[in-house]
């Protein structure tokens, strides 16, 4: 049996999510100091803003100083290409300046070929050196950049930086067609130079690579395999870290710790901001929308998902809107963008509900309830109603939660949201009418590690009649129930319309679900969305397993 001391040595894979987690929740102040470059390459995202200009120093220095303010600890410097801005060292030590814990530059590389401006640049305060490196060789990284004689400069800079001592050093490494077969030769010889932590970047259908390079930059993942498995054995070692950026996860099936965090979805949304803002506001739709594109985008299931949120917003068909009230009563609530049925009421207590409802500022004529305390709840309810509102649903996340529900009279469903805590109680409960349970999703990948519970030994054990909603039908072996179709009011401005970086945050929370390419044969296929993509991160594809016949019903 394993020790349960707490001081005991972590497993590899158990050090590496925890070293990702704290990864991803680093704040983190990206600074463009230009709009030129002195590459060309191939798969240039940023090609669109480049007019050969440099960002102003007092603008440049306005949004460092924003980023500390809003509590940022790692400034990132980043273009076009940076080290060519002529005040690029005085960023640096004005960063290092202002409290930031780590200045960081995103970078080609080739002025460090020089050591005296790497020195300096050192000396102001550069703690960390992200160099982009496309090539195992000079005649596939200067095709891919487009200038002759990069990637000499851009080796000698990068044996520099290793050679320095005092900074954290990294490569960038786009994946593509033309040096995707050549990929374990790439990271040997990087290795070689001393270099232990790489980003692959999965190219994505967008700025040049789109626009002039898609017959031979865009590859297809199962040719590339061999290339693929190889950078997850390195993975493996745990002198070496490895970062999948944008790869579709699926493919890391087996290595599900490494798909990439879904927080940075949120990125990539800022990155085509003006596009989503446009299509919220005036319903232009994205330009990007393509078949073909649309494969090969790593957003592409954020974009499905909000173009139907949108299209059942124009069509009044969402059936419940949900908002989270504090202790004032009477705070704003975002006016709905359409006409709904249920209100789904966050809130502390029964009262804070009760007044919510009875002043109408939540729609629909029926409530579910989620309360941090359902405490006096039994005299607030009249024949099942709430401020003259029938209640359908109240929300369990403790045990606690669900012994007050269940021993309260009527038909309202009591929905027990499933963690560790929960799970032993209610196996204990055997059948109960009113009782349903609901997977939980979380934010976090180590949430996921700490409070999810063992689900094939749970659903083995509960009670075949108790309906299941949000968990995939191979895992809690029957066929679950569809999730009420819910508009959280977090995605709302004040004026009632989608706000993307809102919509986004509810999306990976609630929506962002990934499945196993063998559930393409699974009878559930059309209709399951997977497991969420946490879930898979901290436990693994394993359960997922296809069907060849329906799951009993609930």
């Amino acid at each position: 049996m394993m020790s349960d001391n707490p001081n005991r040595r972590q497993s590899p894979v158990r050090h590496d999510l925890e070293k990702r987690q704290t990864a991803a929740e680093e704040r983190r102040h990206w600074v463009r100091l230009t709009r030129r470059c002195n590459n060309r390459c191939a798969f240039c995202l940023d090609t669109g803003s480049h007019d050969g200009s440099f960002v102003s120093k007092r603008q440049i220095n306005a949004e460092i100083i924003d980023g500390r303010r809003a509590g940022a600890t790692r400034l990132i410097l980043s273009g076009g290409e940076p080290t060519i801005h002529p005040s690029f060292l005085s960023f640096v030590a004005m960063g290092r300046k202002l409290g930031y814990q780590r200045v960081q530059t995103i970078t080609n590389g080739r002025l460090f070929a020089y050591e005296r401006f790497l020195d300096r640049a050192v000396r102001a305060g550069l703690g960390e050196v992200t160099f982009s490196i496309h090539g195992h060789d000079a005649r596939t990284h200067d095709f891919l950049v487009g200038v002759p004689g990069a990637f000499d400069e851009t080796i000698r800079g990068l044996r520099n930086a290793l050679s320095n001592g005092r900074l954290i050093v990294n490569v960038d490494v786009c994946l593509n067609g033309v040096n995707i077969e050549a990929l374990p030769r790439l990271l040997d010889g990087l290795m070689e130079l001393g270099v232990r932590e790489f980003d692959l970047l999965h190219i994505v259908p967008f700025g040049r690579a789109y626009e002039d390079g898609s017959s031979s930059l865009f590859y297809e993942i199962e040719e590339a395999m061999p290339s693929i498995q190889y950078a997850l054995s390195l993975a493996k070692r745990e002198d070496v870290h490895i970062w999948f950026n944008r790869f579709p996860p699926p493919y890391l099936e087996g290595h599900e710790h490494l798909i990439q965090d879904p927080v940075k979805l949120l990125d990539e949304v800022r990155g085509r901001r003006e596009e989503f803002d446009c299509l919220l506001e005036t319903g232009n739709p994205l330009s990007c929308r393509q078949p073909d594109r649309c494969r090969r985008c790593y957003i592409h299931d954020l974009c499905e998902n909000l173009e139907a949120t949108l299209e059942a917003v124009r069509g009044n068909s969402l059936e419940v809107y949900r908002a989270t009230l504090g202790s004032g009563s009477n705070e704003p609530v975002p006016t709905p963008p359409c006409s709904f049925a249920t209100s789904w009421v966050r809130a502390p207590d029964a009262a804070t509900a009760a007044a919510a409802a009875d002043a109408a500022r939540l729609p629909g004529d029926t409530l579910f309830l989620e309360l941090d305390s359902y405490a006096n709840l039994e005299e607030l309810l009249r024949e099942e109603k709430l401020a003259g509102r029938r209640v359908l649903r109240a929300y369990a996340s403790t045990v606690e939660h669900l012994e007050e529900l269940l021993s309260l009279p009527g038909s309202f469903e009591v929905v027990a949201y499933l963690d560790k805590t929960t799970a032993p109680y209610l196996l204990q409960l055997g059948h109960q009418g009113r009782l349903v349970v609901t997977g939980r999703t979380h934010n976090r990948l180590t949430d996921a590690v700490e409070l999810d519970p063992d689900l094939e030994s749970f659903f083995t054990s509960l009670h075949p009649s108790v309906p299941v909603e949000g968990i995939p039908a191979c895992i809690c072996k029957r066929t679950p129930r569809p999730s009420p179709r819910t508009l959280d009011a977090s995605m709302l401005r004040a004026d009632g319309r989608l706000d993307i970086f809102g919509y986004t945050r509810r999306f990976i929370l609630e929506h962002y679900r990934t499945k196993s390419h063998r559930c393409r044969s699974c009878s559930h296929s059309s209709n399951c969305r997977g497991a969420h993509v946490n879930w898979v991160r901290a436990h693994g594809y394993r359960a997922l397993q296809p069907l060849t016949e329906p799951a009993s019903r609930s």
